[in-house]
């Protein structure tokens, strides 16, 4: 019963987020003439997809049972892979210039790092594992910090500007309060993505071949998903206000 109902999750949460990442790139029509925001919506539906396939192979290959260390280190690899994307994303967003060839190539050099030990220590049942969980802990850790260290100056200078640009056409008093909002939704965003990816970490190393955990994680997980669509998605219908409050921005800095 535990094992179907295991199996279930994880294939609802796949279809789940299959659907809501093709949604994205399709809507993405929408939005020709806002490259970061298309870009920040790519990169959240590759997150979907890729966390949809982590999903799937869990569920047709049973890991969990057959190859505990294999599991685990599935887990790590695709909970890393979506940490990185999710920052280049929602970063993105509050910073247009964050996303740089040195960001890329470093956080792409941790990333291989964090996941060829992570398959090297399950393969050669190498007693090293927590140095591969170690990488990922350390890299999601510090790409959190920069992403609530942008947001912070982000609000603060949102909040500084000034009163008068109010009546402009498109910083509208409705706006703002929209801006401030989406703001709030991928600061909520974060908070539930770090508390689901470290936390679905350490339950994968406290209870490598146990079952039920996972029932709880995933249905709790589509819902950590559907919150950060719909955060996404809603940033969209001020999306000409948030970019020119974003331009402005950056020119005060």
């Amino acid at each position: 019963m535990i094992e179907q109902l295991y199996n279930i999750v994880l294939l609802v949460a796949a279809v789940a987020n299959i659907v809501m990442g093709c949604s994205l790139l399709d809507g993405n029509k929408g939005y020709p003439d806002y490259e970061v925001y298309r870009r920040s919506r790519m990169l959240t539906a590759l997150t979907f997809l890729v966390f949809a396939a982590g999903f799937i192979a869990h569920s047709r290959l049973e890991l969990r049972l057959l190859w505990p260390a294999g599991a685990s280190a599935l887990s790590v690899s695709y909970f890393h892979i979506g940490a990185v994307l999710f920052g280049w994303s929602h970063i993105s967003l509050l910073d247009p210039g964050y996303l740089s060839r040195r960001i890329v190539i470093r956080d792409v050099a941790i990333l291989v790092l964090g996941i060829v030990t992570c398959w090297t220590t399950a393969i050669y049942a190498l007693p090293m594992l927590n140095y591969a969980f170690a990488i990922f802990f350390a890299h999601a850790i510090y790409i959190s910090y920069i992403f609530y260290r942008t947001l912070l100056r982000v609000r603060r200078l949102t909040n500084a500007l000034p009163q008068s640009e109010v009546n402009a056409r498109w910083w509208t008093a409705q706006n703002r309060l929209m801006v401030i909002g989406f703001q709030r939704s991928i600061r909520v965003s974060c908070h539930l993505i770090v508390i689901f990816g470290l936390g679905s970490i350490v339950i994968t190393a406290a209870f490598p071949t146990e079952q039920w955990p996972y029932i709880v994680l995933m249905t709790l997980g589509i819902a950590v998903f559907c919150y950060i669509y719909y955060g996404l998605t809603n940033y969209g219908s001020v999306i000409e206000a948030g970019t020119n409050a974003t331009e402005d921005i950056i020119h005060r800095q």
